[in-house]
């Protein structure tokens, strides 16, 4: 009888039946840990979203190129005061000039002369901008066609100073049709773009470069200062494409909030798990009795030892999947609730971060078998204790 009773197994989901409330309290405790993670995580990468749908999207349809005064043949005659009149217009008739030239070269759709206006970009965490290109009226169906963007409210821009941006940007600057973009210029339309985007008609201002629609991505946008028979020069000339985009965002922005993140992520880390350590070795010394009397009955130390891994593996197994669910649900509100009705994008699913998140709750696991090990150790029969008793 005593070798049967041995051999019989302790069922880890009795003790999970009888103790629902306290079992409760360990799941709820690990969902939150890996809610309060992913969406800590999700609130802060929007903005690295929004960086690259602002930054790196476009160049995969366009890139721009600025010319210094020595490429475009301004001379220290053209600077004096007398000739600063006739600057600004010897200045854009040589960029009109270079753009007809660059229409034919290669994976060039439209080369357009541009000046910048400047729209900013609010995310959670910073704040970002772009510049939309200010241009001739003529040039306004190419752009729209080749930038994806249709008009959905208002009208498109028609006299000087006037613009028209994307619905994500209207929204994350409060903008509304008829309203005004500082003091400057005024808003006539939305589109509906999957881009940050806007135009509008130049007035007054000189041209500073070329906004140049591509049939792919360019990755190296200096070749065509090449065709225009110019040098390239670094201090002096710029380019805006994909590679420089990359560049940019990888110094200034994601390495930024990786490094930010790092130790936000460790500290929210370190704190709930000391907090649920110190729960389950509480937890732990409230069943001590429960354990020395199973010792008593002829339960073996390994017996014990399995039946509180079976209720630790369901523990976490549940704690993890209702985690999951519930964080999607989190996100998915967030974005409906806080993050499209500011125009601001995001990204639902980080592989990396869940993968995160799990090894850490295995660390964890691990970590829980220093005073599990060491409650069974205390372990004594009760007869054991009788004798010390007397």
């Amino acid at each position: 009888m005593e070798q049967k009773t041995k051999e019989q197994k302790l069922s880890p989901m009795r003790y999970i039946r009888n103790n629902k409330r306290r079992v409760s309290v360990l799941i709820v405790s690990l969902c939150l840990c890996l809610t309060i993670i992913y969406v800590a995580n999700f609130l802060i990468m929007s903005t690295d979203a929004t960086a690259r749908k602002l930054f790196i999207g476009p160049m995969e349809r366009m890139c721009a190129i600025g010319l210094s005064y020595e490429n475009l043949g301004i001379t220290d005659e053209d600077l004096n005061e007398e000739n600063l009149p006739k600057l600004k217009e010897k200045m854009n008739q040589k960029h009109i000039e270079y753009a007809k030239k660059l229409d034919s070269a290669e994976n060039v759709v439209k080369a357009i002369p541009y000046a910048p206006a400047n729209v900013n970009i609010k995310p959670p965490i910073a704040m970002l901008g772009y510049n939309i290109p200010l241009i001739e009226p003529e040039y306004a169906d190419a752009l729209l066609e080749h930038m994806g963007a249709k008009l959905i409210e208002g009208r498109l821009p028609e006299k000087p100073n006037e613009i028209v941006l994307d619905k994500a940007s209207m929204l994350n600057n409060g903008f509304v049709v008829g309203g005004k973009k500082g003091e400057k210029y005024t808003i006539t339309g939305i589109l509906d773009c999957d881009l940050y985007f806007g135009y509008g008609i130049r007035s007054e201002q000189r041209y500073v470069g070329l906004y140049i629609l591509t049939d792919k991505r360019v990755d190296d946008a200096e070749k065509y200062f090449e065709v225009l028979g110019l040098k390239f020069e670094k201090d002096y000339d710029y380019v805006e494409d994909y590679s420089f985009w990359m560049d940019e965002y990888d110094k200034y922005i994601k390495s930024q909030l990786v490094d930010a993140t790092k130790y936000i992520y460790t500290g929210i880390f370190v704190i709930l798990f000391i907090s649920l350590f110190v729960v389950y070795t509480t937890y732990l010394r409230d069943r001590h009795n429960e354990w020395c009397l199973y010792c008593s009955i002829g339960y073996s130390r390994k017996s014990i030892y399995f039946s509180i891994m079976g209720e630790l593996l369901f523990t976490f197994i549940t704690a993890i999947v209702i985690g999951l669910i519930i964080t999607g649900a989190m996100v998915f509100s967030l974005d409906m609730i806080m993050m499209k009705p500011k125009g601001i994008s995001c990204q639902y699913f980080y592989p990396d971060k869940i993968a995160e998140i799990l090894c850490a709750f295995v660390l964890f696991f691990g970590m829980l078998q220093i005073p599990i090990r060491y409650a069974l150790y205390k372990i004594r029969t009760i007869d054991a204790m009788e004798d010390d008793m007397y």
